[in-house]
Parts: structure tokens; sequence; C-alpha cells
């Protein structure tokens, strides 16, 4: 089987949103999936960030009609999707520890969509050493 790590670091909602597309993608074909989130993505992870729609500024004056896009396509629930992603194959989900402290967030505080809170050094060991592919957003 296959491995693909995908590294997010933005942590703008459409970002986060191709993210996971494309770990589903991937997860879907048959490939063994390890996501890392850290700096601003990692932030977003919580249970109340997670739900901001915030756009990046390409997007400046179009957020309103993208957002009713995205509703109307249902992709406008992250958690959700992540989850519909884990239920697509092999997908296992981590976030960075370091970048929890930047903002200030604990554990018990990140959906739980999450599998597993660990070091850059361990991610870098346990899942991008062994992969095939990597991927950034």
């Amino acid at each position: 089987m296959k491995k693909v790590v995908i590294i997010i670091t933005r942590g703008g909602f459409n970002n986060l949103l191709q993210a996971c597309e494309w770990m589903a993608l991937a997860a879907a074909s048959g490939m063994e999936v390890s996501g890392f989130f850290r700096d601003e993505a990692a932030g977003r992870m919580s249970k109340t960030k997670i739900k901001e729609m915030t756009m990046s500024p390409d997007y400046r004056g179009r957020e309103a009609a993208v957002r009713d896009l995205l509703r109307q396509e249902e992709k406008a629930d992250l958690s959700r999707l992540l989850q519909k992603a884990k239920e697509s194959g092999n997908i296992k989900l981590s976030v960075c520890k370091d970048s929890l402290r930047y903002f200030d967030l604990r554990p018990e505080d990140l959906i739980p969509e999450l599998d597993e809170v660990q070091t850059a050094e361990t991610f870098w060991k346990e899942a991008v050493i062994p992969a095939d592919r990597v991927l950034t957003f």
C-alpha cells in the first residue's frame, strides 16, 4: 500500500477544505494517509474555531457567495468532512503539540476527528520518512 503524508499549515477555510478533499481522494484510492495539522491549521482544530468559515484574501468580496456555495455543496462543515474522509479509507490525523501551545489549546479543546497530538519530530519519523508522497497545504 502506498503512503501519502499531507501537512497542513495554513488556517484559512479554503486551504483546510482542499486538504480534506485531497485526503479523502487519496484514502478512497487505497492509499494510507497521514494528515498533520500545524501552525495556523493546528489553531483551527479546536471545537469552536473549526466552525469559522474564514477565507483567504483572494476571496475578498466573494466570501458570502462562496460560503453559500459551500453550504449548498455540503462542504461547510470541516469536522464532518474530516469524518467522512476517515470513513473513506485509511486516514490518521495528527496535530502538532508545539503548535497547540501557540494558540493556548489543550487536547480536550480539539475536535474528536483527530487521532493524536504529537511533535513534528515524531511525525517526521513515523509518517514522513516512510511516505511515498508528501503534499503540503
